[in-house]
């Protein structure tokens, strides 16, 4: 092949690659409290071993963008694949739910509000790895030489496809199924009866605010779960209090969707998005989008 030609094909591939790296906005975080730089583990949360369907916490958003972007939360496998030697060396395939809700504050506490949006994707879960000879308790050692028996990793939901405002204040969710516990039971053993939710330590948000450090949203199936005994209802996602000083580690993003023209001017078309996700080119190409919707 001609030198020239191959590296104009070249240049041309990279152009290419870099459009497309830079046709989505990255979104501005409104919520954080995942440890950075994530620990080889984090505490968790079991749904298999604390009958759960649905965990999640009472947050108000930091910032001024709204539109939903995107939602990260902090998992810990405590799955290793010697147990599963069947299934894909590189982790196992799990469908998992977040929900988002309005808060009600007709009563003296925050009560779940309406459902506002869901999304269910398939992650790849990887497996934690093997047992350490050194660790006790079959763990495994980390490159700090401590030994763990879960591993912490992250999975992000894309959000842009439910066209959603957030409120301020809003009530978030994540729901998965176990072998006999979640809002539709599996029925069979497997990897995912040791996969938790992770949990941050002590450590407020970075953006945003945790509207009770002390208080949760939790859907579990037995009574004694609840600091309450169940009083307030049994299987059902409501508050739940005694949790300090631990909150799940998540993260969440949104943008702004460009809606008046005079907001693209003076660079401000920079921080806009159309309602896709996707960003502008130049001022004229948010005002184009302003007058035609496209």
């Amino acid at each position: 092949m001609n030198s020239k030609y191959a590296k104009a094909i070249f240049f041309s591939l990279m152009l290419v690659v870099f459009a497309t790296s830079q046709a989505f906005s990255q979104g501005t975080t409104v919520y954080d409290n995942i440890p950075n730089p994530l620990p080889p583990n984090v505490p968790s949360q079991g749904f298999q071993a604390t009958q759960t369907a649905e965990f999640g916490d009472n947050v108000f958003l930091g910032g001024t963008p709204r539109r939903a972007f995107s939602a990260t939360v902090t998992m810990s496998d405590w799955a290793k694949h010697s147990s599963f030697p069947s299934l894909p060396a590189a982790g196992f395939t799990h469908p998992i739910t977040l929900n988002i809700y309005s808060v009600d504050h007709s009563g003296p506490n925050p009560a779940l509000g309406g459902l506002l949006g869901t999304v269910t994707q398939n992650f790849l879960i990887p497996w934690r790895p093997e047992s350490d000879p050194l660790c006790t308790g079959d763990r495994w050692r980390a490159s700090d030489n401590q030994c763990y028996s879960g591993l912490a990793f992250k999975i992000t939901f894309d959000l842009k496809g439910l066209a959603l405002t957030l409120p301020n204040d809003l009530i978030y969710g994540v729901a998965y199924n176990t072998e006999t516990w979640g809002y539709h039971p599996i029925g069979q053993p497997g990897p995912y009866n040791s996969l938790n939710v992770g949990l941050a330590r002590a450590m407020p948000p970075t953006v945003g605010i945790d509207v009770e450090t002390d208080a949760l949203f939790w859907n579990t199936s037995t009574p004694s779960n609840y600091a309450d005994g169940g009083a307030g209802g049994v299987g059902i996602f409501r508050r739940d209090t005694d949790w300090t000083p631990f909150s799940p580690a998540v993260q969440i993003k949104a943008f702004t969707v460009a809606t008046d023209k005079e907001g693209c001017k003076n660079n401000g078309w920079q921080s806009l998005s159309r309602a896709d996700g996707t960003v502008f080119k130049n001022q004229g190409d948010c005002i184009q989008y302003v007058n035609t919707g496209r």
